[in-house]
C-alpha cells in the first residue's frame, strides 16, 4: 500500500514540474486528489486548486491492484488513460461534479500520462513538403461550398482517398501522405469536410449547424470522388471516416476500388455529450483531452500532442455535430446491408486501446461483410495514423498491397 502511495506522490511531483500539466491545471476551480485504499492517510493531493477554498473537489480512488495497472507503462486496455479508466477500470471511482471533471479533463489526462511514466518527449519534425494544398468549389447538390483538399504522390496513380475522424481534418493523414513508399504507389487525396480545418462551413451554416447526417456526409464524399478524384477510389477512413467509407462502398460500389477502415464502429452510442460544447467548458481544452484518452499508451508524447492539437482548433460544436452521425445515425447492422468484399477488398484495422470503436465492435462489422478481413492492432488506439503512424504502417501497407494485387495494380 505504502509503495503505491509513494509512487503516486512521485508522479505528482513530476506533474508539478511538467509545463503542460501546470498550464492545464492553472485556474481550475477544483482540487484533485488521488486515493489508494480506504485509509485517509493514503490520499495524495495532485492539485490544490485556487488559493481560496475550491468549490469542487475531485477524488479519484481505486484499490492498490487497480493503481498498479494504471501505473504500468504498458497498461492493459481500459487502464491506459483517465477517461478509459473512468469507464472500465475495476474498482476505480471518481467523486466530483461532472462539470468540474470536464473542466479539469485536460489536466487529468496529462496527469495519468505522467503517472505511468510518459514524461519526456523527443519531437521529430515531419517533412510535409511533398503535400500540396488546394481549394475547389464543390457542388454538393443543394449547395456549393469552398472545400480544401491536399494531394501527394503519383499525379496519375491509383487514387487513395482519406477520410478524417469526427471533429478533425486532413492533417491527421500527413505522415502517410509524406511516406516515400506510399507516394511511389498512390495518388493520395485527403480533404477537410465543410466546417473542418481549412474548409469553411456551408454558406449560411456557420454557428448554426445541428448535426452531421449520414446523407449529407455521403453526398459530400461522393461529390469529392466525382469532382476531385474523377475515378473509383480506394477509401481509407478512420472512425466516422471508416463508417462512411463502408457506407459509400455499400451504397455506391461503382465509386469504390477498395476499403481500409481504421477503427470502424458498429453502433457507437454514448460518445455524444453536452459537455463537448458547454458554455462553462473550454472546448479547446476539453475536447482534445476527451479524444486523448482514446490513444494507445505507447504512442509518443509529441504525436499524442499533435493529434490533440488538431481537435483544439475545431470550430465550436463541430465535433459534437459530427458525433451525431458517428454515435446516433450510423448503425452497421442496418447501413452496410448488401456490402460484399468480393467486388473489392475490404480490410478493417482496429487498435486494442480504442474503447469507442473497440476491436470487438470492428470484428462484428467485419462479420457483416462477406470476405472482409479484420486485424486487431494490439499497440494502437483510436487515431493510429497520427498517434503512431510508423506503427500503423506495419498493419496498413500489407492491406493496401492486397487491394492493389486484387485490382491488378503493379
Amino acid at each position: 500500500m505504502k509503495t503505491i502511495v509513494q509512487e503516486l506522490k512521485a508522479g505528482v511531483t513530476l506533474a508539478h514540474q511538467d509545463s503542460e500539466f501546470k498550464l492545464a491545471a492553472k485556474g481550475l476551480p477544483c482540487a484533485i486528489w488521488l486515493h489508494a485504499g480506504t485509509d485517509p492517510g493514503d490520499k495524495v493531493s495532485a492539485w490544490a486548486g485556487q488559493p481560496a477554498t475550491p468549490s469542487q473537489c475531485i477524488v479519484i480512488s481505486a484499490p492498490p491492484e487497480t493503481w498498479r495497472k494504471l501505473l504500468d507503462p504498458t497498461p492493459p486496455a481500459g487502464y491506459h488513460s483517465f477517461t478509459a479508466a473512468n469507464r472500465h477500470a475495476q474498482g476505480l471511482h471518481v467523486k466530483g461534479d461532472a462539470l468540474a471533471v470536464a473542466q479539469a479533463l485536460h489536466a487529468l489526462e496529462r496527469l495519468f500520462e505522467i503517472l505511468r511514466g510518459q514524461v519526456d518527449v523527443s519531437p521529430v519534425l515531419l517533412d510535409r513538403s511533398p503535400i500540396s494544398g488546394h481549394y475547389v468549389t464543390l457542388d454538393i447538390g443543394h449547395a456549393q461550398t469552398s472545400l480544401y483538399y491536399e494531394t501527394s504522390g503519383l499525379a496519375e496513380g491509383p487514387a487513395l482517398l482519406m477520410l478524417h475522424t469526427a471533429g478533425a481534418d486532413s492533417r491527421q493523414f500527413h505522415a502517410l501522405m509524406a511516406d516515400a513508399e506510399l507516394r511511389s504507389q498512390w495518388r493520395m487525396i485527403a480533404f477537410d469536410m465543410p466546417a473542418h480545418g481549412r474548409s469553411m462551413p456551408l454558406p449560411g451554416q456557420a454557428w448554426t449547424a445541428t448535426g452531421l447526417t449520414r446523407d449529407a456526409y455521403l453526398n459530400t464524399c461522393l461529390a469529392v470522388i466525382h469532382q476531385i478524384v474523377g475515378a473509383p477510389a480506394v477509401l481509407l477512413g478512420c472512425s466516422m471516416g471508416a463508417a462512411m467509407a463502408l457506407v459509400i462502398a455499400a451504397s455506391s460500389p461503382a465509386e469504390v476500388a477498395g476499403v481500409v477502415a481504421l477503427e470502424a464502429p458498429c453502433r457507437a452510442a454514448g460518445r455524444r455529450t453536452p459537455l463537448l460544447c458547454h458554455p462553462q467548458v473550454n472546448q479547446a481544452a476539453h475536447n482534445p483531452a476527451y479524444v486523448r484518452g482514446l490513444m494507445g499508451p505507447a504512442s509518443p508524447l509529441d504525436a499524442r500532442r499533435e493529434a490533440a492539437w488538431i481537435y483544439a482548433q475545431g470550430g465550436f460544436g463541430t465535433y459534437a455535430d459530427d458525433l451525431w452521425f458517428y454515435s446516433e445515425d450510423f448503425d452497421a447492422t442496418e447501413h452496410l446491408d448488401g456490402l460484399d468484399a468480393s467486388a473489392f477488398g475490404v480490410s478493417l484495422l482496429t487498435g486494442a486501446y480504442d474503447y469507442s470503436a473497440s476491436p470487438e465492435d470492428s470484428r462484428r462489422v467485419a462479420a457483416l461483410i462477406p470476405g472482409a478481413r479484420f486485424t486487431a492492432m494490439p499497440d494502437l488506439g483510436h487515431f493510429p495514423m497520427v498517434e503512431n503512424p510508423q506503427r500503423l504502417m506495419h498493419y496498413l501497407k500489407p492491406e493496401l498491397d492486397l487491394i492493389r494485387a486484387a485490382r491488378g495494380i503493379a
